[in-house]
């Protein structure tokens, strides 16, 4: 079965909020270090300020600022994912910006290697 390319784009937006789930679930495990782990999470949206324990106290700000942009990404994916959106079909250069602002929290928060480092 071939999909046209809103339906790609749609399941491009899907994979995008499951990436900022998990890399929630890391920057919890690794700032919390809980004895039973945690296999899903809630307010997302909330949570993600422990990505800001994983960093420097110089990059705090810049962290702050991640995690705004992240839980903007996130909303708007929720919104076009339930159907709160008039925005269906996500353009592929605003779905490019958001991979690129998802890259950089899984980076932040252990998921991805840091670009340069092997």
């Amino acid at each position: 079965m071939k999909l046209d390319s809103a339906s790609r784009r749609r399941i491009e937006v899907f994979e995008l909020r499951l990436r900022i789930e998990l890399a929630t679930i890391e920057a919890y495990h690794r700032v919390s270090q809980p004895e039973k782990p945690l296999l899903y999470i809630n307010n997302v949206t909330e949570r993600l300020s422990m990505v800001i324990g994983l960093v420097p106290p110089g990059e705090t700000l810049e962290a702050v600022g991640l995690v705004r942009l992240v839980r903007h990404v996130y909303g708007r994916a929720s919104d076009i994912l339930h159907g709160r959106s008039n925005m269906v079909d996500a353009p592929a250069v605003i779905i490019d910006e958001w991979r690129s602002i998802v890259e950089r929290l899984e980076t932040l928060a252990g998921v991805r290697p840091a670009v340069g480092s092997n």
